[in-house]
């Protein structure tokens, strides 16, 4: 089995046990950690271009509304 493949079936475990805030959550951290990854200079990858880099924050704004929308009110 591929890593991708049991990474996936791992966190697909994970996020069965969680509520939809939970996952809301989990989902904004994977984001955010993607995001963070791929425009700092720190890697020593090549730069994304403003193109991917304005994608991905399109992406995680999306994430961080929903995550927002998911929590419980009181």
């Amino acid at each position: 089995m591929a890593l991708d493949t049991m990474l996936a079936a791992d966190i697909e475990q994970q996020l069965k046990s969680m509520d939809a805030a939970a996952r809301a959550q989990f989902v904004l951290d994977l984001v955010d950690v993607v995001y963070n990854y791929v425009t700092s200079d720190a890697v020593g990858e090549e730069q994304v271009s403003s193109t991917e880099s304005d994608g991905l924050a399109k992406v995680r704004d999306a994430a961080r509304e929903h995550a927002a929308s998911a929590q419980p009110s009181d």
